[in-house]
């Protein structure tokens, strides 16, 4: 398998998750709660993919964590089979969920996720020329006069 980046997930509600792409064709689809999603004959729409399910509080850990199930995962093709993706899902560690989610669910790589922390500034190098902004203007006069 050729691991992907960590992807950006979101069902429209406005809350975003982590996820790894396990297999690209879009022939999977959910089942039910506690149950592998199943490979269907015809286009769904959907992929399969791992997501991270765990409260926002412990996102820190999410990439960390799905790196390691993008090293251990059984190629896409292997997938196919029911038992092999069963045990699979099985040896999932807590807080990651397998799951087909359709291809807008997926909007781009979790480094660049909205609403992400942003990184600290750069300090301003020694030397550099910084251009004083000029004064705001002097909103307390009287109206009509000019100062």
């Amino acid at each position: 398998m050729i691991p992907d980046e960590i992807q950006t997930g979101n069902y429209g509600i406005g809350a975003f998750f982590p996820l790894i792409i396990l297999d690209r064709a879009r022939l999977w689809q959910n089942q039910g709660p506690g149950i592998p999603p199943l490979r269907c004959t015809e286009d769904t729409g959907q992929l399969l993919a791992v997501r991270w399910c765990a409260p926002e509080s412990a996102a820190a850990h999410a990439p960390a964590m799905l790196s390691r199930v993008v090293e251990s995962a059984p190629p896409a093709q292997a997938l196919h089979d029911t038992e092999r993706l069963a045990a699979f899902r099985a040896t999932l560690p807590q807080h990651l969920n397998l799951i087909a989610l359709t291809t807008s669910a997926v909007i781009g790589p979790w480094s660049k996720r909205p609403g992400r922390p942003c990184a600290t500034p750069q300090p301003i190098a020694a030397g550099a020329q910084v251009r004083a902004l000029p004064p705001p203007a002097d909103h307390t006069a009287p109206y009509g006069s000019r100062s």
